[in-house]
């Protein structure tokens, strides 16, 4: 059953991307750290008869003496606004680094890691990291956030500008335009990770 869980997710993203009635946004970033270009990032959205698939993908290519490549891949499906599932790896050099999938089991979320099992939260999920990108957080105070599988605080900055706390100390800061990002800052105490949109 529990392969059975990582099989079924990208299934489900993948054939409810498809249909007649359809509708695609995608936004492409290019992202910097400290000024530097290190690689791209993007995102994307498709509606179909009531479901919304989220895919949130990165590749950057970082190291002043030995430069690796980290890539991350993020699908997250929603069925009539509510979180059903979501697939997350990170790739190192090309190598499976990580693997986790969050679903909704009926009654409660539950997070996989490897062979291990979670329960996590009981509360339908209805706005998440995959969403930020395509629905400005106005009137909102929590995001959940499926790589960290939990609620973070949400602050409103005014000027359609947000602020994300994340659990390492660091802090996440979106600039909206006509509902969209256009520009996001990763913010850490060494270093500050920059994205800007380039449709």
């Amino acid at each position: 059953m529990k392969k059975l869980v990582i099989i079924i997710i990208p299934a489900i993203y993948f054939l409810s991307s498809f249909g007649p009635m359809a509708t695609v946004k995608d936004f492409n970033y290019d992202v910097s750290l400290d000024g530097r270009p290190i690689g791209t990032y993007k995102v994307n959205k498709t509606d179909v008869n009531g479901t919304s698939n989220y895919r949130v993908e990165t590749t950057t290519s970082a190291g002043l003496i030995r430069r690796a490549e980290h890539k991350f891949v993020m699908l997250s499906s929603y069925d009539q606004s509510k979180l059903i599932a979501s697939d997350i790896k990170t790739w190192v050099n090309e190598k499976l680094e990580s693997s986790t999938v969050i679903h909704w089991d009926g009654s409660q979320y539950v997070k996989q890691d490897g062979e291990r099992l979670t329960e996590m939260c009981y509360d339908l999920v209805t706005y998440s990291s995959a969403c930020v990108y395509f629905e400005e957080p106005a009137g909102r105070s929590i995001l959940f956030y499926e790589k960290y599988g939990k609620d973070l605080v949400v602050t409103d900055l005014g000027n359609h500008r947000y602020e994300v706390e994340l659990p390492n100390g660091g802090v996440e800061r979106y600039t909206y335009e006509n509902g969209a990002v256009t520009k996001v800052e990763f913010v850490q105490t060494f270093a500050t990770i920059t994205l800007n949109v380039t449709y």
